[in-house]
């Protein structure tokens, strides 16, 4: 199934034991590639191991050459952990996670980075200079940036990331306490972001595990609302990418296909301003 002009769907992650029977085959066939079966459906994929681990070169490589089939098929890689979650501006690191991914740059295949920050993450004037300074440790490439807590919807840091060219990373999460709401931001005329993260507010903060957190299966109504969202956002940006995060048992894969038909079925949306 084609996508909209300027839409492009990825799932978050494509390595899940439970995708086994629901997104993947099983048994599984000899010679399958997980990878290479999202790229035909799909049109960018998240990574999420390097959030855990740098990447190394030898890893993009086969990335690269997994999804070579499909040229327009692009990776955003999610920075590790020591940027986000501890804080640390380590240029050791960096220099390390920038020559891990030299592969995918070199093949065309890298759309960008994605710093992911946690809730307790903030709004105050120290976490916004630091938010600079990791964008510039990146820099050239594209750093969407995707916030959790409410405190960050303020004008002066969404004109800082307009100023900037700092892509803003819409998000739908469950609404826990100060958690930030559904946005339909665009902060660069080329790129905008949005991730479906799920509404399970049972299990958003329990401490279950990831598996119990991302367990949600939007429904119809919801997919429709989530699809002015996207226009809205095509209507600022050249591109928009829309990630499935709620991965549990492949309701992300499902969703992403279903959300691409509930597009596909209204009319064209035009070209960006």
């Amino acid at each position: 199934m084609e996508s909209p002009e300027g839409v492009h769907f990825g799932t978050a992650g494509w390595s899940y034991a439970d995708w086994r029977g629901t997104v993947y085959p099983e048994p599984v066939p000899r010679g399958f590639e997980p990878l290479a079966f999202l790229a035909e459906r799909f049109e960018f994929i998240e990574v999420n191991s390097s959030f855990y681990r740098v990447p190394t070169a030898k890893m993009a490589h086969g990335w690269a050459v997994k999804t070579a089939a499909f040229p327009g098929f692009r990776f955003w890689v999610k920075i590790h952990q020591s940027f986000t979650h501890e804080l640390r501006l380590d240029r050791a690191v960096a220099e390390s996670f920038r020559d891990g991914l030299r592969p995918l740059e070199e093949a065309g295949k890298l759309a960008g980075l994605l710093a992911q920050f946690p809730y307790s993450f903030h709004l105050q004037p120290d976490h916004l200079a630091y938010v600079g300074e990791l964008a510039a440790l990146f820099r050239p490439w594209p750093l969407a940036v995707e916030f959790r807590h409410q405190d960050w919807l303020e004008e002066e840091v969404v004109d800082r990331f307009r100023g900037n060219g700092w892509i803003w990373a819409n998000i739908d999460q469950p609404q826990v306490s100060r958690s930030l709401g559904l946005t339909a931001l665009a902060t660069s005329p080329e790129t905008a972001y949005l991730r479906l993260h799920g509404r399970n507010a049972r299990d958003w903060f329990s401490g279950q595990g990831r598996d119990a957190r991302y367990d949600y299966s939007y429904s119809a109504a919801e997919l429709s609302r989530l699809g002015e969202v996207v226009a809205r956002l095509r209507e600022q940006a050249r591109k928009v990418f829309v990630s499935g995060n709620n991965h549990y048992k492949g309701a992300a894969v499902k969703n992403l296909l279903q959300l691409k038909e509930i597009l596909l079925r209204r009319r064209p949306m035009g070209q960006a301003h």
